[in-house]
């Protein structure tokens, strides 16, 4: 991991994200130029303090940095919060996954057809993450939903027997 990774990471979190950046700024009680300075990869004078983290992923609405440091230290996350009854979410979670194996397999390929470089595998490792973590996500999804539907059946069956 280089060490303007996670700065980056922040920057595109708050600068491509719905809510304007000078809301973020305000919301999590920072003046808009020094949001802008700590999120800077280049500004080596100014950097997001480890209490501010949580703040700035509530304001954004993403965990991307959150997810980011544990596949750096080896884990991943896959959230708990998971509304089997909501179709959509279903097919937004499987569209996730393939768009992430997408990710992956592209820049598989491409260290495989270079010299595996740090960067090159840096990325395949941070792809492969983000396409674990999805496929772990669906299967607790699923998991989630059959649970409700045995719960929903179990008082039929017991009628039956």
């Amino acid at each position: 991991m280089g060490n303007s990774e996670l700065t980056k990471l922040l920057q595109d979190v708050v600068l491509k994200n719905e809510k304007p950046a000078r809301d973020v700024a305000t919301e999590i009680n920072k003046p808009y130029p020094t949001l802008l300075r700590e999120i800077n990869p280049e500004d080596k004078g100014a950097k997001v303090g480890i209490e501010e983290l949580v703040p700035l992923m509530r304001s954004t609405g993403s965990i991307r940095p959150l997810t980011r440091l544990a596949n750096i230290m080896g884990y991943v996350l896959v959230p708990m919060d998971i509304n089997p009854g909501d179709p959509d979410e279903a097919n937004y979670m499987a569209l996730d996954l393939m768009d992430g194996f997408g990710r992956y397999s592209k820049a598989l390929k491409s260290a495989l057809q270079a010299d595996p470089k740090e960067d090159l595998v840096n990325i395949v490792e941070q792809e492969g993450f983000e396409a674990i973590t999805a496929i772990l996500t669906m299967v607790h999804y699923l998991r989630k939903r059959a649970e409700e539907e045995k719960t929903k059946n179990a008082p039929r069956l017991a009628q039956v027997s």
